[in-house]
């Protein structure tokens, strides 16, 4: 909405809360028996139909002729290759002939499929078909995506420096762990991994650490 439509913030904001309750309104009895059947508790189809119906036919790289229009990328995972899972990048530019990213991607996709296929979170939606590929959220392998960024920026721009990287977290809350040295449940473990899987402060460490001083900027607050 920000990138590709230059949709001011306030309604991005609104358009927000409308779509988040159109498309997070499910009766628990069919959200479970959803997810027996398909993994996915909300209804993907009416997802899809409201990208569509807002985003229309566009494809990625056509945005790109709006001289206004940033670059865009959008994160997947391609979770039918085998494994390690592959991170899939959804760009609305092509980069310079020769030049090749470590990572997949594309840009001849249309907006409301990337956008479809980086919003599959596992239980929430269904995989997305794209191809022979499924794809599933970007934060299943690249839950912070700043170094990812970067690496395109390099790849787009291989002689121009760093000036400034803005990253935005979604909050973060800490919770407090129960000592005991001698039993978890499965439940604690699994949560523990889903955590530490999903956790973005790895990669601003890093990056805070390697990236020169004043070019790096992190907000991402604690919230309760």
């Amino acid at each position: 909405m920000l990138g590709v439509f230059q949709i001011p913030l306030n309604e991005c904001d609104d358009l927000y809360r409308k779509l988040g309750s159109d498309v997070f309104k499910q009766n628990v009895i069919v959200g479970t028996v959803k997810m027996g059947w398909s993994h996915a508790f909300y209804d993907s189809e009416a997802w899809e139909n409201i990208l569509r119906e807002k985003m229309g036919s566009h494809l990625l790289v056509e945005t790109s002729r709006n001289p206004e229009c940033p670059k865009v990328a959008a994160v997947s995972t391609i979770v039918n290759r085998g494994t390690p899972l592959k991170a899939y990048v959804f760009r609305n530019y092509n980069l310079l002939p020769g030049v090749r990213s470590h990572y997949l991607g594309g840009c001849q996709h249309q907006l409301w499929q990337a956008i479809r296929a980086t919003s599959a979170a596992p239980g929430y939606f269904q995989e997305f078909t794209l191809g022979n590929d499924l794809h599933q959220d970007g934060g299943l392998l690249i839950n912070n995506p700043t170094a990812l960024a970067i690496h395109e920026c390099k790849c787009l721009w291989p002689n121009t420096p760093l000036e400034c990287v803005v990253s935005l977290g979604t909050g973060r809350c800490e919770t407090p762990g129960k000592n005991s040295t001698t039993y978890t449940s499965l439940k604690t473990k699994l949560t523990h991994i889903i955590s530490s899987a999903t956790d973005t402060e790895e990669v601003h460490t890093m990056l805070d650490a390697f990236l020169p001083p004043n070019t790096y900027f992190r907000f991402n607050p604690y919230m309760s």
